[in-house]
C-alpha cells in the first residue's frame, strides 16, 4: 500500500463536496481520491464549465447541489506570465475568491481554498510557520495572500499552503525536466531555490481527512483558519531535477546553476519550506516524505 492510498483509508465522510478548478492538478486528485470514498459525494466544475467570477452562477450551483464544502482549486499559477498579465492574476487568485467567499459565508458552506509557499520571500533559513508574516516577491504570490485574506473573510474557511505541487495531469516541473530529458543532451536547472516538492494525491489526502474531522466535530470554528501541507523534507530544484533522472533514467545531464543564471520575469524565493507541525498536531496529518511523493509519481499512474 502506497502513503497515498493509506492517508484514504477509511474515511467515509458524508459531506457533498463542490470542487472548483476540477481539471487542474489538485482537482483531477481530489475526484480520483474521491473514488476511494464510496460515500462520499463530490462534484467537480473545471472553468469550462463554471465561471468562479460570476457569482450568481456559483450561488446557484452551489445552492443547488447542496453542498457542505466548497474545495477551491482554480488559480492562475503562471508564475512568469503574471508579471505581464497581473490584471487577470489578480482576478482567478484574488477578487474572484472574494466571490467565494461571499456564496460560502450566505450558504454556511465550508470553504477550503488552496494557496502557495510563494507568498514568504524566503529569507529565513528555518521553515515557515503560519505565524510568520508573508511578504511576496511577485505578483503571483501577491495575488494569492490576497485571496488568503478574501478566504477569511468566510465566517466558515480553510486556506492551506501547499509547495511545488505537481501530479501525473498538467504542467509541472516533473513534466517539464521529462520533456527536456528527451529533448535535449543537458538540462540546467536552479540550485539555490529549495522548498518541498508536494505530490498533489497527498494533498487531496489530506483535505479529505481535515473535512471529515471538521464534519464530525459538527464544523466547530475552533478547527478554521490557517495550515500548511507539504511533503516532508526538502531539496533544491537541482536535487530534485536528479531525482527525476534517476527514475525516468533519461540519458541528459543535469547541470546546476544559479537563479541568476536562469532568465525569470519573477522573482522566486531561495528558501520556502513549509512548517506542517500544525496540521500534524490538529488534524493527525503525516505528509510522506518528497522521496515518497516521487517514488508515488513514478510508480502509481492512477488510483
Amino acid at each position: 500500500m502506497t502513503a497515498y492510498q493509506y492517508l484514504f483509508v477509511n474515511l467515509y465522510a458524508m459531506a457533498k463536496i463542490l470542487i472548483t478548478g476540477a481539471g487542474g492538478q489538485l482537482g483531477q486528485c481530489l475526484l480520483d481520491g474521491a473514488l476511494l470514498r464510496p460515500k462520499q459525494q463530490v462534484l467537480g466544475y473545471d472553468l469550462d464549465h463554471l465561471d468562479i467570477a460570476d457569482r450568481e452562477a456559483v450561488y446557484f450551483l452551489a445552492k443547488e447541489s447542496g453542498a457542505s464544502v466548497l474545495i477551491n482549486g482554480a488559480a492562475y499559477t503562471s508564475v512568469d506570465q503574471a508579471e505581464e498579465e497581473p490584471a487577470q492574476a489578480w482576478a482567478v487568485n484574488a477578487n474572484a475568491v472574494q466571490g467565494l467567499a461571499e456564496v460560502c459565508d450566505r450558504l454556511g458552506i465550508l470553504l477550503v481554498h488552496i494557496s502557495t509557499d510563494y507568498v514568504f520571500d524566503g529569507a529565513s533559513s528555518i521553515p515557515y510557520t503560519e505565524e510568520d508574516v508573508p511578504h511576496p516577491l511577485s505578483v503571483y504570490g501577491a495575488s494569492k495572500l490576497a485571496g488568503e485574506g478574501f478566504a477569511f473573510a468566510c465566517k466558515k474557511s480553510v486556506v492551506v499552503r501547499t509547495s511545488w505541487l505537481y501530479s501525473h495531469s498538467g504542467h509541472n516541473f516533473i513534466s517539464s525536466i521529462l520533456r527536456l530529458g528527451a529533448e535535449r543532451d543537458e538540462i540546467r536547472v536552479v540550485h539555490d531555490q529549495v522548498s518541498a516538492p508536494t505530490f498533489a494525491p497527498h494533498l487531496a489526502a489530506a483535505l479529505f481527512r481535515m473535512i471529515e474531522q471538521m464534519e464530525r466535530e459538527e464544523w466547530s470554528l475552533e478547527r478554521m483558519g490557517l495550515y500548511h501541507f507539504c511533503n516532508s523534507g526538502y531539496c533544491s530544484r537541482y536535487t530534485f531535477a536528479q531525482k527525476i533522472k534517476e527514475w525516468s533514467r533519461f540519458k541528459a545531464l543535469v547541470l546546476p546553476i544559479a537563479s541568476s543564471e536562469f532568465e525569470a520575469l519573477a522573482q522566486r524565493p531561495a528558501c520556502s519550506v513549509l512548517d506542517t507541525q500544525k496540521i500534524r498536531t490538529s488534524f493527525g496529518v503525516n505528509p510522506p516524505s518528497w522521496e515518497e511523493g516521487l517514488k508515488d509519481y513514478f510508480t502509481l499512474k492512477k488510483i
